[in-house]
């Protein structure tokens, strides 16, 4: 009697084994994973895209963290969900105890001051950065005291600022009258009464909402020793934390992703699967945060004005920089050393492979001499590149390393004695690039001649034996034997070579800095010193953007030619 099989697929009968309990951690897993990266996801957009609608914040926020750095103190204060408008507007400031001073924006003229507006122990400060803007109100008002007020010194609400607010040094214990209204009508606002060398709260206040049709109020903080004050608005949410997401939203984010992946993986693999997983995800996650991000963030940084120097803010711009390294100032820069970098690119290839090959056939020979000197000319390859460049300076032609009243390096002296005189190597335009060229194939010719060697020694003497046969001299076997069969080998340094001698800096960075002039300023030399010596990060970005492109095309031109010209068959 025949019975009927039932198969189960194999995905649903995986899914039947996985257990309830592992099922739910999944889920839950995958809950806070999704609102862990919508807090980074926040901070992110808020903290590296600035996007408009969170510019309310970001201003805030790096305004904030301007003002710490000034200090030298953390990032404190809080902020308001109506941004700069969220401040005050002061009329009058008294001081009364220990201190007797007054300060009247009557005094001041309308306008921006760089200069601090002073009366008496008070003071509205101001500096390059941090202007005081005295405004004329749209109609008088009337102070608590009788006085008539038509002008106003303006607050920003963008947390606490030490260099947009009421200063104070005291000799003792005094109280601080404010006739002062919250810059926004109907909204009141709190005022903080700081210790300017500890930054604590000392006193607070509440300011009304702005009302020209009543009289403005005073509001009275007391100050409980003598020392160093500062008055600021405060908002309601902390700048801090904020500020944290916004450094570290990438990390944040990624977090977030880890934790979606794993509870996604949970609720499709069985717990003795999962255990490889975790094993290899931070690896995954060191490649996505090291490697894969900041090539997608070199996107971001070339559409915005951001430099080395840039502590805050960064503006997106468009293709400003593009546009300067196309059609401006950098366009003869970029055309220069895409020519330099193109003419080292042709000699290394050129000396790897046709060098490494001559090598090859020279040393092609199975006895303990030649042995060792394989070993020898392989040798150079794994020196330091700065260690070899440094010791070149002093083969070659280099005030750097002989010294300003030297003029001649190792190199030309032992050409001197045989009457022959060499060029001034690495402070001569002309030659500076053949210099660092001796140090590179001095490193390269022993690698290619290894990988040439071992791909010799794999050809079959079949070959050779009938074409010896057919009558075929040594040229002749080598032309149509052994080059042939030695273009897969050649392709993979063709490849390689091409890759490592478009993006070569330590030699040049080393020996000359791109000198002298610009006649070895390749271009990952002119990246460098854009970002890190003149401080345009984002050039160096857009430049680094563009040169990324055309080494992809060039790669993928050449990988295309391969295939259809290449024979891998032995």
């Amino acid at each position: 009697m025949k019975t009927k099989s039932s198969s189960i697929p194999s995905g649903t009968l995986r899914r039947q084994l996985i257990s309830g309990r592992q099922r739910i951690s999944g889920l839950i897993l995958i809950i806070v994973g999704v609102l862990v990266m919508a807090v980074g996801f926040f901070g992110y957009l808020a903290g590296d895209w600035q996007i408009s609608p969170l510019m309310w914040m970001t201003d805030q926020v790096f305004i904030a963290r301007e003002v710490a750095s000034s200090a030298g103190t953390s990032v404190t204060g809080a902020f308001d969900m109506n941004g700069e408008e969220s401040g005050m507007h002061v009329f009058r400031a008294e001081l009364s105890g220990a201190d007797d001073s007054v300060i009247s924006t009557e005094n001041f003229e309308p306008g921006e001051s760089k200069k601090a507006l002073k009366g008496g122990s008070l003071q509205f400060p101001a500096t390059k950065e941090r202007q005081t803007l005295v405004i004329e109100e749209a109609a008088p008002l009337t102070l608590a005291n009788g006085e008539t007020a038509t002008r106003a010194v303006k607050f920003p609400g963008a947390g606490s600022s030490k260099y947009r607010s009421l200063k104070m040094t005291v000799e003792g214990p005094c109280t601080l009258t404010l006739y002062a209204l919250s810059s926004l009508p109907g909204a009141e606002r709190r005022v903080v009464l700081y210790n300017s060398l500890t930054g604590q709260e000392v006193s607070t206040a509440m300011l009304p909402g702005f009302d020209a049709s009543a009289p403005v109020p005073a509001t009275a903080l007391s100050i409980p020793a003598a020392g160093t004050y500062y008055v600021s608005v405060k908002g309601d949410i902390p700048i801090a934390p904020v500020s944290a997401i916004m450094n570290y939203a990438v990390i944040i984010l990624l977090f977030g992703l880890v934790l979606v992946f794993n509870g996604v993986m949970m609720r499709l693999q069985r717990w003795e699967r999962m255990k490889d997983l975790f094993f290899v995800e931070p690896a995954l996650l060191l490649f996505l945060m090291f490697v894969y991000y900041p090539v997608i963030d070199l996107v971001r940084i070339s559409f915005t004005n951001m430099s080395v120097l840039t502590t805050g803010k960064q503006e997106f711009i468009g293709f400003a920089n593009f546009d300067w390294m196309f059609n401006g100032a950098g366009a003869r820069y970029f055309w220069e050393s895409l020519k330099i970098t193109g003419i080292y690119m042709f000699w290394e290839v050129a000396i790897t492979l046709v060098g490494g090959m001559l090598l090859a056939l020279l040393f092609n020979r199975m006895t303990r001499s030649f042995n060792v000197m394989r070993t020898i000319v392989f040798m150079p390859k794994y020196i330091a590149v700065s260690t070899s460049a440094v010791v070149f300076q002093w083969i070659l032609y280099s005030t750097i390393a002989t010294g300003i009243g030297q003029s001649e390096g190792i190199l030309n002296y032992a050409l001197s004695l045989f009457g022959v005189q060499g060029p001034h190597w690495l402070i001569d335009a002309n030659s500076a690039l053949s210099g660092i060229l001796l140090l590179t194939a001095w490193r390269v010719v022993g690698y290619a001649m290894m990988i040439y060697l071992s791909a010799m020694q794999g050809i079959s003497q079949d070959y050779y034996e009938a074409a010896a046969i057919d009558g075929a001299d040594g040229v002749q076997r080598f032309r149509y034997i052994t080059i042939p069969l030695l273009a897969p080998t050649t392709l993979f340094l063709f490849v390689t070579t091409f890759i490592a001698s478009m993006k070569v800096f330590q030699s040049v960075d080393v020996m000359t800095g791109g000198g002298p002039g610009t006649s070895t300023n390749v271009m990952v030399q002119w990246i460098y010193n854009l970002t890190f010596k003149d401080f345009h990060t984002a050039r160096g970005a857009a430049v680094s953007l563009v040169f990324f492109v055309i080494l992809l095309i060039c790669t993928a031109a050449t990988m295309r030619f391969s295939n259809r010209n290449v024979n891998y068959d032995a």
